[in-house]
């Protein structure tokens, strides 16, 4: 019925692939241990296959038959072709929700356009889209348009930061994306395959991947897309202090690692709250403000103290928090990005927090995180002259 239908999401999608299967030529990321691959002769026989979720698929034949296999090489040629003009793709990811990925990807992602560097974010959180908001393109007043080839456009935030969402292409920003996994799967692809970053940058240095949390289909289908065209150059992970979040963000290291994910980073946000002594509110115990009052005494008898940074623990660390963690995955641990109300405000204004507030601790932290992004996968300069 229309009601389900792809088509009707959006005017552009009416040519939109009919097709909802994946076709993985790799191993499945829930597949056992010594899996043979999905398209091997003993694909559902060998040893290895007893007890996996995927053996009924793999022993149908549906993945090795010669229709199949040319449908998948189709595939990868035509991921490839895509991002040939893309330089490097970073998934943000993280298997806790709410710790911030969406906050990291606008503002990574902001930082180095505001660098000259040509960025695009790519939002595959489809039930949750916010970064065309956090970027400061609007759903209002912005459209997605289908070129000449047939490629969707990106809306362009700035001449050097262009995004795709799913909420380009809804009519309501209260709409609820209500589907299934192969209809979340077609869009990815269709992202993945029918977006042209080219702009008047020619391509771009770097495309930050904004995910939703977990490791279920999206992940899985971006991943999968990615590296049909060899394109994961690497994931940057989030997560807070305490043991609720870092436990499923140790299940997200485990599904880079069977994914073979490069990790780039591991950052640990909203560490603590941090705010400038003489941005404080003071209360007295009945609850009457009394700002004025201490700011006076304070710069009467201890001027010095206005000049410091008041800092308070939001979740309590567990162990070793997020350091240990990294530690314990042996990947690159990228230190702290506190929590700064500034930092939010510029989230809901679509503002480069770097940019706005320089000297903040945050800001500093935020700017090292690039730096280190810009040292492991460095571009050559030509879409910044």
């Amino acid at each position: 019925s229309c009601s389900t239908c792809l088509l009707c999401l959006h005017p552009f999608n009416h040519n939109m692939a009919s097709s909802t299967e994946d076709v993985n030529m790799e191993a499945p990321p829930n597949a056992n241990e010594g899996c043979v691959g999905p398209s091997s002769e003993t694909a559902g026989k060998a040893s290895a296959c007893e007890g996996c979720p995927n053996k009924a698929a793999c022993s149908s034949g549906a993945f090795s038959s010669p229709e199949a296999i040319a449908k998948a090489q189709e595939e990868a040629a035509t991921l490839q072709r895509s991002l040939e003009n893309v330089s490097h793709v970073i998934l943000i990811l993280s298997g806790k929700g709410g710790v911030g990925k969406s906050t990291m990807a606008a503002q990574l992602s902001h930082a180095m356009a505001s660098r000259g560097y040509a960025v695009g974010l790519l939002d595959v959180d489809l039930c949750g889209p916010s970064a065309p908001r956090m970027v400061g393109v609007s759903h209002q007043g912005a459209v997605v348009h289908r070129s000449g080839s047939g490629a969707w456009t990106p809306v362009y935030a700035n001449p050097n930061l262009a995004v795709m969402s799913i909420s380009f292409l809804l009519g309501d920003t209260n709409q609820a994306v209500i589907w299934r996994g192969p209809r979340k799967n077609a869009l990815i692809q269709q992202f993945l395959t029918e977006t042209d970053w080219t702009g008047d940058t020619g391509g771009l240095d770097y495309l930050i991947v904004d995910t939703p949390p977990g490791t279920s289909d999206e992940h899985i289908s971006t991943v999968q897309y990615l590296q049909k065209a060899n394109a994961v150059s690497g994931a940057v992970v989030v997560t807070t202090p305490e043991e609720v979040s870092l436990a499923d963000v140790r299940k997200e290291l485990n599904f880079c690692e069977k994914t073979k994910v490069p990790i780039l980073g591991v950052v640990e946000n909203m560490s603590s709250y941090q705010i400038n002594v003489s941005d404080l509110k003071f209360l007295n115990t009945n609850g009457d403000d009394e700002t004025a009052q201490v700011l006076a005494s304070l710069k009467e008898k201890c001027p010095e103290v206005l000049e410091m940074v008041s800092a308070s623990n939001i979740f309590p660390t567990t162990g070793s928090g997020a350091k240990g963690m990294a530690d314990q995955y042996k990947v690159p641990y990228w230190g702290k990005l506190p929590m700064d109300s500034d930092l939010l405000k510029a989230c809901d204004e679509g503002k480069s927090f770097v940019d706005t507030c320089p000297d903040s601790l945050a800001a500093k932290a935020l700017n090292g995180f690039v730096d280190r992004i810009l040292k492991s996968l460095p571009v050559e300069e030509t879409h910044m002259e």
